[in-house]
């Protein structure tokens, strides 16, 4: 009943998503997007791809290594990767190997839903993270399509929702057939969401496992940098007003490059920035960095190269209630990190980083200008921090083996002879 009612009222809101669709394909993704997205496919019917669905750009990135350790294991299981933003199709393209097809997730709408499935017809459903579709669920628990959450997490915000949402999420997740939880935490809200506690498996943060991809060049800035990376809204200018006042203080690198988790908001960014006295340029508009006080680099697939050519990191999205972003790529970089008060999107990837001395945490714009001040006039604290941070994620390397062995053993392809099955690791 609760389904049918959702469906209703999602069929109901189809001309201002349509209009939504419109407007968004023509600033990334074209007809494409907007053709797939409701459930319109031009792919002949390709059966039996293992389906892996990243919402965007991160779940893409954290996807990676998992993709990698699957094709390394089945290279004769061809993938399918769903994405739902042009940005996330776009590092696909990037990071993904040549035997992951790439398609556009479908509005879940009963019939976008059926055209999608009735097109690619996979053999397995890999959903990374936390993406609970109702329609698409029950309509894989038809076709006997096994469902797997994957480095799967539930926020405070979902457990604590709206009575009747959290019943519709919960009817949702009684057609997963294996959650693999990113931590014990998870795991919890998932079995008190109603999953059988036989269904839940602990393997760590899939977050941590090191990317296939070698490390990046460090961009060259020409002069010492700090870099916020993936901010967002009401961030920019505090960020900015922390280094101005730390710079008064000691001598702090004399360039801030800000990499805004949305682009497209470069020149929103320039303009508020210029109205607190910030000289600055914009990388979009090809402007030079050389006599700016803060680069607005707002540009797609350079963050990791920016990240490597800074003395500092500081982890955007947390010092707003955002839940913070990825700080396992600077991490990879040795970089030291600074991230703020909402981090619980990364909970137990920050709390690692915290507990072997790679990152430290802020809760104000005071405490973050003294954080700059202070590791500014520390080098040799800098390049300890950046080491442990490097050890943390080196010490993970195999997690995106245990998630592979553990993906192909639900599907029913266990791993080869002699190779030992994989187990929730204690110490994760």
């Amino acid at each position: 009943m609760l389904r049918t009612v959702y469906s209703a009222l999602l069929y109901g809101l189809y001309p201002f998503i349509r209009a939504w669709l419109a407007r968004t394909s023509r600033r990334r993704g074209g007809a494409r997007l907007r053709q797939e997205r409701r459930g319109r496919y031009t792919a002949q019917a390709s059966p039996g791809r293992l389906w892996l669905h990243c919402a965007s750009v991160g779940e893409v990135r954290t996807a990676a290594p998992l993709i990698q350790a699957l094709a390394a294991r089945q290279p004769e299981l061809p993938l399918l990767v769903t994405t739902a933003t042009a940005t996330g199709a776009e590092t696909a393209a990037r990071v993904l190997p040549e035997q992951a097809a790439h398609a556009y997730l479908p509005i879940d709408w009963p019939g976008a839903v059926r055209r999608f499935l009735a097109t690619f017809r996979p053999c397995g459903a890999v959903f990374l993270e936390t993406e609970i579709w109702p329609n698409l669920y029950a309509a894989t628990a038809r076709r006997g399509i096994p469902l797997i959450l994957a480095n799967a997490r539930l926020s405070e915000r979902t457990v604590e929702g709206p009575a009747l949402i959290r019943r519709l999420q919960a009817t949702a997740l009684q057609h997963v057939d294996a959650v693999l939880a990113r931590s014990r935490e998870d795991a919890r809200r998932f079995i008190a969401f109603g999953i059988p506690a036989g269904r839940v498996r602990v393997l760590g943060s899939l977050k941590l496992a090191p990317p296939s991809q070698p490390v990046p060049e460090a961009f060259d800035f020409g002069r010492p940098a700090i870099v916020a990376a993936s901010t967002h809204d009401d961030e920019e200018l505090r960020i900015a007003e922390a280094w101005r006042h730390a710079r008064r203080e000691r001598d702090v690198p004399p360039l801030l490059v800000i990499a805004p988790r949305h682009p497209e908001r470069g020149p929103a960014i320039r303009q508020g920035l210029q109205q607190a006295g910030f000289r600055t340029a914009l990388r979009s508009a090809g402007e030079d960095w050389q006599r700016a006080q803060v680069y607005i680099a707002d540009t797609l697939g350079e963050l990791e190269t920016l990240m490597a050519g800074a003395r500092l990191v500081i982890i955007g999205g947390s010092l707003v209630r955002r839940g913070g972003q990825n700080l396992v790529e600077p991490a990879r970089l040795a970089q030291p990190i600074l991230f703020g008060p909402y981090m619980g999107n990364f909970a137990e990837e920050s709390e690692r980083l915290l507990a072997a001395g790679g990152a430290q945490r802020f809760f104000d714009e005071s405490d973050l200008r003294h954080a700059i001040s202070e590791l500014s006039g520390d080098p040799a604290g800098r390049r300890e921090m950046g080491q442990a941070a490097a050890r943390t994620v080196l010490a993970a390397q195999d997690i995106a083996d245990l998630y592979a062995e553990a993906v192909l053993e639900h599907l029913g392809r266990q791993p080869e002879a002699g190779e030992a099955p994989a187990g929730p690791p204690s110490a994760r």
